[in-house]
């Protein structure tokens, strides 16, 4: 009978720390799906919509509250998930199921700023975060990845000219044969070669006036807060 009691007593408190984990965790769903909504409309996916699910499920063993019993783990009573439209009209489904590729790195980024400043995660890394966006909204792409960059490491892959040039450093990645195979290399660029690559990205060839196009959004673009600060907590590269 004494266990039974201790039984049910560590069960109430389970119940009531989980509770107010869930209570917790549905205020700061609201207002991450509020952050969410104002980044994906800067991004060029206005209208997404981004919603973050909590579902309970029910155990004979489980946690009772209410007179229903919920399992529960270490991470409380909730199953959290997050969820997505990514067009009008379409209804929210899982985000890891419907995501592109690109709407997958836009997403991220969409989070990782709304959630920079308590994510402790040291580098991210951004693939295809430009597919589908044109200069505009990569511009603000571009502002956003240098501002994720004062508190991490980032490094991203693209080919829009509005993003690379928000970069400190600046890789041009190519493939060449070396003694019969193929290989992929990097080169750093310096300050002159990346206006000329830039000028190529913007027009297609490295001619005065794309050089002076490109001169004008790196020098609009550039990492706004200096190389100490890239050298301490990262830059976009």
């Amino acid at each position: 009978m004494a266990l039974e009691e201790e039984e049910r007593e560590l069960n109430r408190q389970l119940a009531s720390l989980g509770e107010a984990l869930t209570a917790a965790r549905h205020e700061t769903a609201r207002r991450l799906e509020e952050a969410m909504a104002g980044e994906l409309d800067e991004l060029g996916m206005a209208a997404a919509r981004f919603s973050v699910s909590m579902t309970r499920t029910e155990s004979e063993e489980g946690i009772p509250i209410d007179g229903v019993s919920y399992a529960a783990d270490e991470t409380g009573l909730d199953r959290v998930e997050f969820m997505m439209a990514p067009n009008l009209g379409e209804e929210l489904r899982p985000l890891a199921r419907i995501a592109s590729g690109g709407e997958t790195s836009r997403l991220m980024l969409a989070i990782k700023t709304c959630l920079s400043a308590v994510d402790p995660v040291p580098t991210l890394i951004f693939d295809e975060i430009d597919a589908g966006i044109g200069g505009r909204a990569g511009r603000t792409v571009g502002k956003k990845l240098q501002r994720l960059a004062e508190e991490h490491q980032v490094l991203c892959v693209t080919h829009l000219p509005q993003i690379a040039a928000c970069a400190q450093q600046q890789f041009r990645v190519a493939k060449q044969i070396t003694s019969g195979r193929t290989q992929s290399v990097a080169e750093l660029l310096s300050h002159e070669d990346r206006v000329a690559e830039l000028a190529v990205m913007l027009g297609g060839a490295d001619t005065a006036a794309a050089r002076r196009s490109a001169a004008e959004l790196l020098a609009s673009s550039l990492f706004p807060s200096g190389d100490k600060l890239t050298r301490e907590k990262g830059a976009i590269t």
